[in-house]
């Protein structure tokens, strides 16, 4: 889109955006009164489906357990991405009172102890999980960011990073040689399938119009949007649950 085009076209887009985010937040409140209902009937098999509709167009890469491909665009899109929340985090923040450019706002951190059960079926013992033991740990509940709204703005969408302490082995970073991260969210899969189409979405949360990332008539992702949105519900307790794997696992 040219710039002539975009400086007509985006006041409508941001009025339209505000509305539906407006809409969404009427929806939160009123969510509790019968989301719970609607979860148990529908979220599963609407879930299902929808892994089937997104595999259709997944290539199947042939790759094994821990194994990932190096695409030709994947160092572009990373620069993109590290541009993009950049510019917006000069935006968003003033020199000095900078945030998190993603799970920027904490809801709380605790202290706990990572227990490897010792039950594991043979395929997953890989890293940490291929010795029963315990670890100590910080867990992080967060939300998405880039900004630190209010609560009630601030519901819909939940994250839990955990660092795991006394962890050998060999480390990308030095200072981090005896840790390892992990990361959980709220919905069973991520909000973008790569990097390529992160860039995309932060574009889109750069001007301030993240939801057109979903549904963009060129450009859609609405199968995605959906997935995302069966868990993105209003949450009570930053003690969420994890959702489920495919496997019932979490």
């Amino acid at each position: 889109m040219n710039k002539a085009l975009r400086k007509r076209v985006y006041p409508l887009l941001d009025a339209l955006h505000r509305v539906l985010v407006a809409m969404l937040r009427v929806e939160r409140r009123v969510e509790p009164f019968f989301r719970p209902a609607l979860n148990r009937l529908t979220r599963e098999p609407i879930a299902d489906l929808l892994q089937v509709l997104i595999n259709l167009n997944r290539p199947d890469l042939g790759l094994g357990l821990a194994e990932e491909k190096i695409f030709p665009w994947e160092e572009q899109a990373l620069d993109d991405i590290i541009d993009l929340m950049a510019d917006q985090m000069r935006g968003n923040f003033k020199p000095g009172h900078y945030e998190r450019g993603g799970n920027t706002k904490t809801h709380g951190i605790v202290r706990a102890t990572v227990t490897i059960r010792d039950d594991l079926p043979e395929h997953l013992r890989r890293g940490i999980f291929a010795t029963q033991r315990s670890y100590p740990a910080y867990v992080r509940f967060s939300g998405p960011g880039p900004d630190v709204p209010s609560d009630i703005q601030d519901v819909g969408f939940s994250s839990m990073a955990v660092k795991i302490m006394d962890v050998p082995g060999e480390k990308l970073m030095d200072e981090e040689k005896f840790t390892q991260d992990m990361m959980g969210v709220c919905t069973p899969t991520f909000v973008t399938p790569d990097v390529r189409e992160n860039a995309k979405l932060q574009y889109w949360s750069l001007v301030n119009m993240p939801i057109y990332y979903f549904i963009n008539p060129f450009d859609s992702h609405l199968r995605e949007f959906i997935m995302q949105a069966l868990w993105n519900e209003t949450q009570f307790n930053p003690d969420f649950p994890l959702a489920p794997m495919p496997n019932g696992n979490h």
